[in-house]
């Protein structure tokens, strides 16, 4: 699978971010050509969590760094994961 670009909303401001996926149950989340981290779908459960930072190889990204205040800060706190993996599980659907 290729990586793909999605919108979520964040202290009601739309997010692009890219998701680039490692497995089927795992996407690297980049935003601005940066790594926020990485999402991962629970076997146990179904639902998405966020993997760890000290599991997460960056690869070729820079981690993420907020700079811009005018901006909301991504943070893949659990309402972002949830809709992160919303729409992964949309985006998997034939």
């Amino acid at each position: 699978m290729d990586s793909f670009n999605i919108t979520i909303t964040i202290q009601d401001q739309p997010i692009s971010l890219t998701l680039q996926p490692e497995h089927p149950a795992a996407y690297k989340v980049i935003y601005h050509d940066m790594l926020v981290g990485e999402v991962v779908k629970s076997e146990a459960t179904g639902s998405w969590e966020e993997l760890p930072l000290d599991q997460v190889s960056p690869g070729i990204y820079k981690m993420y760094e907020h700079h811009d205040s005018s901006k909301p800060k991504v943070m893949l706190d659990e309402k972002t994961v949830a809709e992160i993996g919303n729409e992964i599980d949309r985006k998997q659907q034939p």
